[in-house]
């Protein structure tokens, strides 16, 4: 993970960023064993099987039961331990046929999502069986478990899935955001999320030039029509100062509030 996309530290002139030994528990940017190994940034609930999907920036999408236990990963299959990797999700193409992975990249259009936030299931569908749609904004650190040769390369988007839990197989089913490339790319946070009324994914992508320091940060709103990716809102919010960093941004009706 690149350091300064964790939020602890972000000193856009420092060469290095040290990690003290003698934090064994605490929110530093390590992975390791008493260290931020999970970064838990959105739980959302299945009342079909009393399920909850996690949201783990440093490691995948992981849904759990009411025991604890795991029942899917949506994740690279790489590094997984015996027990978790049997739980591991296997894309599939629109037709149900495997597709092939490698390395943490696979052929085609599917990727999975890295660093993410906001691993819902959206409510453009039922989800009422077996088989779950989830929207997720990808942000895109440590895509592929590497680190680009330039950090302009990077890109995040927002991402939909199709996941059956009886066959243990993920379909990607629509993104948006890939296009835009680092224009679009948020390090850190961001949301993605369904809007009923209007049928449409509102999205955040919420610090965008984050890591450029000869650029203001700023956010990213759009609201998008999934079937067309036609843009029908869109606005830019930019920081007042370089330590203004965004969190996520969200859609109020007026209409809910009593004046």
């Amino acid at each position: 993970l690149d350091a300064r996309a964790v939020c602890l530290n972000i000193d856009m002139d420092a060469k290095e960023i040290k990690i003290s030994d003698d934090l064994p528990f605490g929110d530093v940017t390590s992975t390791g064993t008493g260290r931020n190994w999970a970064h838990v940034n959105s739980i959302s609930y299945d009342p079909s099987d009393d399920g909850i999907i996690l949201s783990l920036r440093h490691q995948g999408i992981v849904k759990i039961g009411r025991d604890k236990k795991v029942k899917w990963i949506l994740a690279s299959p790489e590094g997984w331990s015996a027990d978790f990797k049997e739980k591991v999700l296997v894309p599939v193409d629109k037709n149900g046929n495997k597709i092939k992975c490698e390395n943490s990249k696979c052929e085609g259009d599917f990727d999975w999502s890295w660093t993410q936030h906001t691993a819902w299931l959206t409510p453009r569908y039922d989800n009422k069986g077996s088989v779950k749609h989830i929207s997720v904004f990808d942000n895109g650190d440590g895509r592929g478990m590497e680190q680009p040769a330039l950090k302009e390369q990077k890109y995040s988007r927002a991402v939909e899935y199709k996941i059956d839990e009886k066959k243990g197989t993920v379909e990607q089913t629509w993104e948006f955001g890939k296009e835009r490339g680092f224009d679009f790319y948020s390090a850190v946070t961001s949301v993605v999320e369904w809007q009923k009324d209007k049928s449409t994914y509102f999205i955040s992508s919420s610090n965008v030039y984050l890591l450029k320091p000869d650029k203001t940060i700023k956010m990213v709103l759009v609201e998008i029509d999934p079937k067309t990716n036609d843009v029908k809102f869109e606005m830019d919010v930019e920081s007042a100062s370089r330590d203004d960093v965004a969190y996520r941004a969200m859609v109020i009706d007026p209409n809910i509030f009593d004046y």
